[in-house]
């Protein structure tokens, strides 16, 4: 993607940029999410956990070892 927008000098149109998300999320789908971009630590509900920035899973965060710990689960739906 990098290498079409310095060749152009342009942004890909909006389209393309979609046909890549709706892509990438069907790559995840098959082969699942690998997690690797992850948020801050923060605290909710006496909580406190890190989210993936793809799909929206959750690891517990130990604040007294700043450390994540645990396996990655899915909140509940209200």
């Amino acid at each position: 993607m990098e290498a079409v927008v310095e060749q152009s000098g342009r942004s890909p149109s909006p389209d393309l940029a979609s046909a890549f998300a709706r892509a990438g999320r069907a790559v995840a789908r098959v082969f699942g999410c690998w997690h690797r971009t992850l948020s801050l630590p923060f605290t909710r509900d006496g909580e406190t956990y890190r989210t993936c920035m793809g799909c929206g899973a959750r690891r517990q965060f130990d604040t007294e070892r700043w450390e994540t710990v645990g396996q990655f689960y899915h909140p509940a739906r209200p």
